[in-house]
């Protein structure tokens, strides 16, 4: 229905109005998709980058004089009114106009926080590329969005949101989900203890920040990501930090089973990885793995449902069969989250059962009292999941609250980070809001609790 409600806006003169905060390659790729599209604009991109949130307009189609750079409220109003876009540094001026929805593409755990604080506050609508900030305060902001009549989601397009929009469709038609996974080129080059050093030729050579492919290479995306649709789906991690096997798409339904039949699993129902195959020479073998694509094993004992997968040449057997695309189209699907959002109210991928997985930090090397925790991407931790109920009694530390922490203690490698361990800086919104939420899940079962006997009368 998504093409038949944007042509009726277009047909209406009333365009949905989105509002991009953040300018870098995601947010660029999806304005740049809204550019292609009748019935939704973008109206205003703020970036501290002022010439990269304005090229990112022209590289829509728009002139570069009718661009109106501003950080008044008074004058950026005016420019929507007479249909031109604004560009500003003020994040905190986006959702303050007359638009629909506000896109968090900062990438920035913190400021992503704010940013959609901000806009719930304001009724607007919250579509997040942000998955780290989703899995620090996802289920508050969630809740504060219900109350406020709008919708908070995580953005179709990233794996999180395809993965999401598979389980939908299997878990709707009666399949029984087995795991769910996806399959990232990087981790074939998986190194839990990376650091921007041991990758720096690599980034050099793609023309990325060694920050960023750090987060790829010790798999602290995948931990952040897995987390974000455990939270939708109650598919749970088998242990902490997953398995992650060397698998193709031939050896995925096979591995993604329990272990008394065959599989590596203990239990059924899981979020995980997949590591790709690889040719003699070492490269990927795109052919025969899943990557960079994402994946579901499902289970069916219907002997005729069997029959017709098998007819079809499903990939898989005695029941198990996998699912997959082998491909993700990270920033070209984002607009399907606004509109989905905007005209039915509908989000893709939301942690509507809480906490139920926790992305917690390990230390890459031996840890000296004194220092200063670096975020993800570093040389500091690395990420690992695993199921809330268990970390929550550990005291263990949420990854995205780790940056800027000052540790009380050594630290050997690969222990947990937990409370006890470091000062945390307690003067930003993340953490003011990930307090809120540890108060708001508290209370919450508290009241199971004492409603358990009444639901067993």
């Amino acid at each position: 229905m998504i093409k038949q409600a944007l042509d009726a806006r277009h047909a209406a003169g009333k365009p949905i109005q989105v509002g991009f905060v953040g300018a870098g390659r995601m947010g660029t790729g999806a304005i740049c998709q809204i550019g292609l599209m009748r019935g939704i604009r973008t109206a205003v991109i703020a970036d501290l980058d002022i010439g990269r949130a304005c090229r990112a307009f022209e590289l829509c189609g728009h002139h570069a004089e009718d661009i109106v750079v501003t950080n008044r409220g008074g004058a950026a109003a005016d420019a929507l009114r007479q249909h031109r876009p604004v560009v500003t540094e003020d994040a905190d001026l986006v959702p303050a106009l007359d638009i629909d929805a506000v896109v968090e593409a900062t990438g920035n755990t913190e400021i992503g926080a704010d940013v959609a604080l901000r806009a719930l506050q304001a009724r607007r609508h919250v579509i997040m590329l942000n998955v780290e900030t989703d899995v620090v305060v996802g289920p508050f902001l969630h809740r504060m969005a219900e109350n406020s009549g709008v919708v908070y989601t995580v953005s179709s397009g990233d794996e999180p949101g395809l993965i999401a929009e598979y389980f939908d469709r299997y878990a709707g038609l009666g399949f029984e989900v087995i795991a769910v996974g996806k399959a990232p080129s990087s981790v074939g080059l998986f190194d839990r203890y990376a650091t921007p050093d041991s990758v720096g030729e690599d980034a050099r050579r793609l023309g990325i920040n060694p920050h960023f492919l750090v987060t790829f290479r010790d798999a602290t995306k995948t931990m952040i990501e897995m987390a974000c649709i455990s939270n939708y789906t109650g598919l749970v991690p088998d242990i902490r930090g997953m398995h992650g096997p060397v698998a193709g798409v031939n050896e995925i339904p096979r591995m993604f089973r329990p272990k008394d039949e065959g599989g590596i699993l203990n239990h059924r129902g899981v979020v995980d990885y997949a590591r790709p195959l690889k040719h003699a020479d070492g490269s990927i073998d795109f052919d025969r793995s899943v990557t960079p694509g994402v994946f579901l094993v499902v289970y069916t004992g219907h002997q005729q449902v069997r029959e017709d997968l098998n007819y079809l040449d499903v990939t898989g057997s005695d029941g198990y069969y996998i699912m997959y695309t082998p491909y993700h189209l990270v920033t070209n699907e984002i607009p399907l989250s606004i509109v989905h959002a905007v005209d039915f109210r509908h989000p893709t991928i939301v942690p509507k059962l809480g906490m139920v997985t926790e992305v917690l930090g390990a230390a890459k090397r031996p840890l000296k009292a004194g220092e200063i925790i670096e975020g993800p991407g570093g040389s500091s931790v690395y990420a690992l999941n695993d199921l809330y109920e268990r970390t929550s009694p550990e005291r263990v530390v949420p990854l995205g609250l780790l940056p800027g922490a000052k540790l009380l203690r050594d630290v050997a490698i690969d222990q947990s980070i937990t409370y006890d361990m470091v000062e945390l800086r307690r003067d930003t919104t993340l953490y003011h809001l990930r307090a809120l939420q540890d108060t708001m899940l508290a209370c919450e079962a508290t009241r199971m609790r004492h409603d358990l006997p009444k639901a067993a009368e």
